[in-house]
């Protein structure tokens, strides 16, 4: 797996730490992981095919975009997922036959959590209820913050904590709740898939190689074997 050299791209550096946790969750800590936080999704967008090119350059062989659906200030109802991920692939065109996935959390990354009643529980000091359905809830991240709002008065989240939650996320319950984490997980184990499939291939070429050697050694031995004998007939003869 450490072949694989992934280019992460996000909205924020909290985002892409979460990301990053959950890549090396599943694909393994020695995997390679190149990012870039835009700061806002208007900088995501617009720089986001020069990126993508230019850290296919540096090496990077796959792609993760993730970009908030974020909501519409003037009404408060979700933005066109449909549209953004058209924007984003026609984006992604610049480099073609790239193995990329665009992961658009419903309506933040941190209404994953809202999947898993032990990272809530946290959240909440034993108060909160996980949600069957994380992707309805308004403004997830700000939920956990009032969750976590302690006899202090001040909440005890923030989004510096994200990576530490999705160190501890149970994974199969979140992709069972999150149609969009469940997209990412397959496309992580589509990489899982690529590269095993890539080692036999080496393997069976490497082997392949070794027998194609061998066969010439011993070919080589047995010319030798014979003028050895040669030469030792005609040494008898004289």
């Amino acid at each position: 797996m450490s072949r694989i050299t992934i280019a992460l791209i996000a909205e924020d550096d909290t985002d892409c730490d979460a990301i990053r946790k959950i890549v090396h969750r599943v694909l393994g800590s020695d995997i390679t992981i190149k990012k870039w936080a835009s700061k806002s999704c208007s900088t995501l967008k617009n720089k986001l095919s020069k990126k993508l090119t230019a850290m296919s350059n540096e090496g990077c062989d796959a792609f993760i975009i993730v970009h908030d659906l974020d909501r519409d200030p003037n009404n408060n109802s979700l933005n066109d997922e449909k549209k953004l991920r058209s924007d984003l692939e026609a984006k992604c065109s610049v480099l073609a036959g790239i193995r990329k996935h665009i992961c658009i959390p419903i309506e933040e990354l941190e209404a994953w959590f809202w999947s898993d009643p032990e990272v809530i529980r946290d959240v909440g000091r034993g108060n909160g209820k996980a949600s069957p359905s994380p992707h309805l809830i308004s403004k997830p991240k700000e939920a956990l913050i009032r969750l976590s709002v302690g006899k202090n008065k001040k909440p005890r989240y923030s989004t510096n904590m994200n990576a530490e939650l999705a160190e501890r996320l149970n994974l199969e319950l979140c992709s069972d709740r999150c149609p969009s984490f469940r997209d990412l997980l397959d496309f992580l184990l589509s990489l899982q898939i690529s590269a095993k499939q890539l080692e036999v291939e080496i393997f069976e070429v490497v082997f392949a190689f070794f027998l194609v050697v061998q066969s010439e050694l011993h070919i080589l031995a047995k010319l030798l074997l014979e003028d050895y004998r040669f030469k030792k007939c005609n040494d008898q003869d004289r």
